[in-house]
Parts: structure tokens; sequence; C-alpha cells
């Protein structure tokens, strides 16, 4: 291990060719071993790298290793089995990565990651929140990073329901960096896990943050930008999750204000527009249908107390005209549950509110679970204002 230590202070953090690098010498020891010119000759490393690599003392390295011992923070190296497999695959994944809790959460699969400003609005705040916690009922793990504001919300919501959350740092896991939130990242590491790129007395400094981003988005299969301005951090973490071919969710926000001008942006140029915790169970459902729970999504209740909360907008009523349309029902040739059977044999017209249907023996969360099955398996689709038609 002690070699890796090494072989990360002389690349840096950034360094492009890691995987290059492991494919040509293999282990982070033959790297040390290797002589000058096999080192310059493999084209791999630059001249500042280079000259780093000649320095064969071990004293930082070891220090390090024993600190991580007295901490209780494991070292989970490119090679390792353990390291988290949708990070490998980007361009310049962490030569090794510093972790303290449940490592299982490395491969967090399926994963979202929820990013905003440090000074997100009452909206925002609460958004991140519910979708984090909405999202770890059903079955993700929650990434964010630790910050106040949006990061400090999508870390609480997922741990109200008692889902798992990953934070990853821009700072070692022993800096005290931000220490209002020293409370929330000791029980990160106890219910969750903290991540970091950093060694453990690690202090922030120009272009962590961005180096620290490119883990969030590379870890996950998708970044959610809660809200952003034209500046804002969050949408570093979304170009890196653009460049790492990762999915990119954005609720959209109104044009005229200033901290939805940089998500409107992103929606512009391609995101996914994200009404509600639906749109991203539906986008891997498919993917991984052993993993996510509709159900207990649905059955989860979510409580966010705060004054300033407002109430949802009531849905319109249907037109009149829509009570009197033809319809026609599918066949269900679809293995459904239950619920979703008993739902689809209540629909009598080919527009409709959830509100409208009643079967006795569904709970409203047990209603929205069957609703939202409908929709994935194409029985029914969403229209705006919360109608939905027969398809």
């Amino acid at each position: 291990m002690i070699y890796w230590i090494w072989l990360q202070a002389a690349v840096g953090f950034t360094f492009k060719n890691v995987k290059p690098m492991l494919n040509s010498f293999k282990t982070a020891e033959n790297v040390y071993n290797a002589t000058p010119s096999d080192l310059e000759f493999s084209g791999l490393f630059s001249k500042t790298a280079l000259s780093r690599l000649k320095n064969k003392n071990l004293d930082a390295a070891r220090k390090i290793l024993n600190e991580c011992a007295k901490r209780e923070i494991e070292i989970v190296t490119l090679a390792d089995k353990r390291y988290p497999p949708l990070l490998k695959e980007i361009d310049n994944p962490p030569v090794l990565l510093y972790a303290k809790g449940n490592l299982e959460l490395l491969d967090c699969r399926p994963c979202v990651c929820i990013v905003g400003p440090r000074e997100v609005s009452v909206f925002g705040k609460k958004a991140a929140f519910s979708l984090s916690a909405r999202l770890s009922a059903g079955g993700f793990t929650i990434v964010s990073g630790g910050a106040k504001g949006s990061d400090t919300a999508a870390h609480k919501g997922a741990l109200a329901v008692g889902g798992n959350t990953v934070c990853v740092l821009a700072v070692g896991i022993g800096d005290d960096y931000l220490a209002l939130n020293k409370e929330l990242r000791e029980v990160i590491a106890n219910k969750g896990l903290l991540v970091s790129e950093f060694p453990p007395f690690s202090t922030v400094r120009k272009g962590t943050f961005s180096i620290r981003n490119r883990i969030m988005s590379g870890m996950t299969l998708g970044t959610v930008v809660i809200e952003a301005d034209e500046q804002s951090g969050a949408l570093i973490t979304a170009n890196h999750a653009i460049e790492q071919n990762r999915d990119v969710f954005v609720i959209p926000g109104n044009p005229t204000l200033e901290h939805y001008k940089g998500s409107n942006k992103l929606l512009q140029e391609g995101a996914k527009a994200l009404l509600e915790a639906k749109d991203v169970f539906l986008e891997y459902l498919g993917d991984y249908p052993h993993k996510i729970y509709l159900e207990k999504a649905y059955n989860q209740k979510i409580v966010i107390t705060n004054e300033e909360a407002q109430k949802p907008l009531a849905p319109p009523k249907p037109k009149e005209n829509d009570k009197k349309e033809v319809f026609i029902k599918k066949n269900i040739i679809t293995p459904l549950s239950n619920n979703a059977k008993m739902v689809y044999n209540q629909l009598d017209k080919q527009v409709f509110l959830v509100d409208e249907i009643v079967v006795g023996e569904l709970n409203s969360s047990q209603l929205l679970a069957a609703i939202t099955e409908l929709e994935i398996f194409g029985y029914i689709e969403a229209l705006p204002g919360g109608r939905y038609t027969l398809k």
C-alpha cells in the first residue's frame, strides 16, 4: 500500500494516464522500482512527474499509512476489487481513495449524485431533501459533497429514511473544514461512507473542489442539479458527468431568476428535465429491477419540518369533454402486480386524475406505486397538470 501512496503523490490527482500506466507497469511497486529510462521511455509521464518519481523516499507515505490506521481509514487502490466500478470507467480515475464507513457503498449502484448551491433557495433545499429521501427509500444510494445547503439537504434526506449516502470530500477525511457539518460527517461515517482522494489531513485549496466533483459524477449513474446560477459549482459536476457520458437531470426553474440560469442552460443543452422522483426511477428501473422498489419509495412518508414550505398546487379539474371520450383499454399481457391490475381494472375513462381512482384495498402510497408501474409498462401516460391518459 505504501507504494500506492507514494505513486499518488508523484503523479498528482488528475493524472490522465493512470490506466495506461497500470497496463504497462501492473503495480505501483513496479513503478517505484522502474529505472528513470524505463519511466521516460513509456511516454506516460510529464517532466514534473518524472522528476518526482526519482524521489524514492517513503517517509511521507509511511506517515499517511500510519495515520489511516489510527483513524480507521481504509485505502482503496485502482487495483483493488473494491474500487468503485463506475469510477474506474472514467478517463482519469483517482490512483487511490481514502474511505471510512460502509465500504460496500463504493459500488453504490443504483446511485445518483445530487448537487446544488450552498446558498440554496427554500424550494431547492426542500427539493434536495425530499428527492433524496424518496430515491433512497426506493433503493438508490445518494452521493453528494458534504457542503452546506443542497449537499447537506441531500445527505439528510437519505439518512432520514434509513437510506444509503456517500459523502465525497474536497479535503482529507481528518480535516475539519466546514466545522458546521462535523456532526453530519460523523453520522455518515457510521451509517454511510466518507470518501476522499486526498490524504487524511489535506486542507482545501484551489482546484480541490473540481478534482472532487469528477469523483461524485464518476461513481454514479447520473447527476441531479437542484438549482444553479451561471457560476455555480454544481455546473462543474454536471459538466464532468457529461464528459463521462453519464446522465444529467435538472429541476427546471423560473428563467427570470438568477439561481436557475445555469440550470436552464443545461436543459437547453440536452439535460433531462426532472419534475419528480419518478423520472429517475423510470430511467433506471429496467437496468436494476431487483434493486429499485417503487412501492417502498412511495410508501415512505417524507416529513420536512419547515414552516416556509409551500403546499403543492392542487391538480386542475378534468374538462367536461374528457368524461365523454371513447376509450379502449389494452389487454394485460405484462406480468403486473396485483395492485397495478386492480387499479387498471378501475379505470373507466381516457383521461383521469389519480385522486379520482378509488380502490378500497389500497392506501395512497400503494396507489401511486401502482400508477407508476402502469406507466412504466406502457398502459398509461402522464399528461401536464397531474393527469394521465390510457395508451
